[in-house]
């Protein structure tokens, strides 16, 4: 499986399989699952640019977006069942999908492409790096959130720590160490990632002119 589909979403009805792939779509799945998989599933498939995976799921949790974390920082992808009542999905499985839909909106891209880092990161962060761009480090933080963190094995200052969420720069200072230093964070969200954008190569590069 395709190890980018960090969320997946295993459906167990095949009535109105375009809402079903496009719901998926939307809250930011990039694969689903169908107890059975008709024509009327793989043309919502192509519609949606959705893949399929073969993977039943787990029921979803009080609280998905933790599990989805959690499963995500052991290098595993998190695939949820839906149930439906012919075709329709209840209100309490969409309270659930809207959580996941508000976290994935902003931290989607990072959740989606973080695989193992060789950087640590001290207290209770975890440090995972963007597995198509190296240079592009996840520190994944939960509440409460410290003041300050520091993430060992840089070998040179970064170009820029942020927010993901916020997209607010945050202060930092590099001596064989790189300490982050973290502002109160105004979030309604348990988990949260800081991008570090280390310093690649390319950057020391002249620019050329025409």
């Amino acid at each position: 499986m395709n190890p980018d589909f960090g969320l997946i979403l295993h459906f167990d009805s095949k009535q109105n399989p375009d809402d079903l792939v496009k719901l998926a779509r939307n809250i930011g799945a990039r694969a689903v699952s169908f107890d059975q998989v008709t024509p009327e599933v793989e043309a919502a498939l192509d519609k949606y640019t959705i893949k399929l995976a073969d993977q039943s799921g787990v029921d979803l949790p009080e609280d998905p977006v933790d599990l989805m974390v959690k499963n995500r920082l052991a290098g595993k992808a998190t695939c949820f069942n839906i149930p439906t009542a012919n075709g329709q999905i209840e209100q309490t499985t969409k309270a659930k999908l809207e959580q996941i839909n508000e976290w994935i909106h902003l931290f989607g891209h990072a959740f989606n492409e973080s695989t193992n880092s060789e950087l640590t990161v001290d207290g209770d962060g975890y440090i995972m790096e963007n597995r198509h761009m190296a240079y592009q480090k996840y520190v994944y933080l939960h509440t409460p959130f410290p003041k300050s963190i520091v993430v060992k094995g840089l070998d040179q200052a970064p170009n820029r720590v942020e927010l993901i969420d916020q997209r607010v720069e945050l202060d930092f200072k590099f001596d064989q160490d790189l300490t982050i230093e973290l502002p109160e964070i105004a979030t309604p969200f348990a988990w949260i990632i800081v991008r570090i954008q280390a310093h690649r190569e390319e950057d020391d590069w002249e620019e050329t002119k025409f």
